[in-house]
């Protein structure tokens, strides 16, 4: 009997809606990390297969917008004995051995996410599928884990591209502080080695007009909105291991900066006009977000 190299999830109102751009939600930011490609911001368990010579995440150029998009395929691993399906997500993944995968964090999104969109491509093998998971939570320091909504989806096969969407079902009217959307080329037990699944243009809508009561987010203060030549921005603390990064509108990545001072200022002269989307991470996580205005 073949054993299977197993993923286990231990996560189990209406108002306005507004779509969010996710950090390279066109997939077209991609970084070398020695023998394979990962796309930036996003993590799967290339780093793990690589080992075994085999990758389960590529750079496809068959892309519903832009020039790519991210192929997820089951692979096979030590001639039979383990099959792995080809994942992203953007959570860190923690590897536990033959246990399994398990996540940690995600996005950080003080709003409550009420769906995920996107377009694909699939081709499963024996009646295969892949399969999409989104969940909000929210983790104050001192409190255990509140798990405030999740929703998932099959993704069927379809030799064109195809809409797609994941409805977020709450379990309770807190506001998150983490959103996250993990990809699976297959979505069972019964994983079927070759299945593959292409994903692009993803957007999540958001409700609006909730307040975060429970820890009232730092303020990052950006002007002028809109530029012409430079945008300042500046933080309430100073900060280490802090880094500014710039997406365009297609999600693409445009600059990234050291941010560990109060301010820091970007010049965007050479920038075409247009909408900008930036992110500011510390120490691994997502701490602000928001956009900006090139004339």
């Amino acid at each position: 009997m073949k054993n299977y190299l197993l993923l286990f999830l231990c996560f189990l109102p209406v108002l306005f809606l507004k779509a969010q751009t996710l950090p390279n939600s066109n997939l077209e930011s991609w970084e070398n990390v020695g023998t394979y490609e990962e796309p930036v911001f996003w993590n799967s368990p290339n780093q793990l297969t690589s080992a075994f010579g085999a990758v389960g995440v590529t750079k496809s150029e068959d892309a519903y917008s832009g020039n790519y998009a991210a192929r997820l395929e089951t692979i096979d691993l030590l001639n039979g004995l383990f099959q792995a399906p080809g994942l992203i997500t953007l959570a860190d993944l923690v590897f536990q051995g033959f246990d399994g995968v398990t996540f940690s964090g995600g996005f950080f999104l003080r709003e409550n996410v009420s769906r995920l969109r996107g377009m694909y491509k699939y081709s499963g093998l024996n009646g295969d599928s892949a399969s999409v998971v989104i969940y909000n939570f929210r983790h104050p320091a001192g409190e255990e884990l509140d798990t405030i909504g999740s929703g998932f989806a099959f993704l069927h096969d379809t030799s064109g591209w195809a809409p797609f969407e994941v409805i977020m079902v709450n379990k309770n009217d807190h506001l998150p502080d983490t959103f996250n959307v993990i990809f699976f080329s297959s979505g069972s037990e019964d994983m079927q080695i070759g299945s593959v699944l292409l994903v692009d243009s993803l957007v999540i809508e958001t409700n609006t007009g909730i307040i975060d009561l429970w820890d009232p987010p730092t303020p990052l203060h950006v002007y002028p909105n809109p530029a012409v030549d430079r945008v300042n921005f500046v933080a309430g603390e100073e900060a280490e291991k802090r880094e500014l990064i710039v997406f365009d509108a297609n999600g693409k990545l445009i600059t990234k900066a050291d941010f560990p001072g109060k301010t820091a200022q970007l010049n965007i002269q050479s920038f075409k006009p247009g909408l900008f989307t930036y992110v500011v991470i510390q120490n691994n996580r997502h701490v602000f977000g928001g956009s900006f205005l090139k004339k």
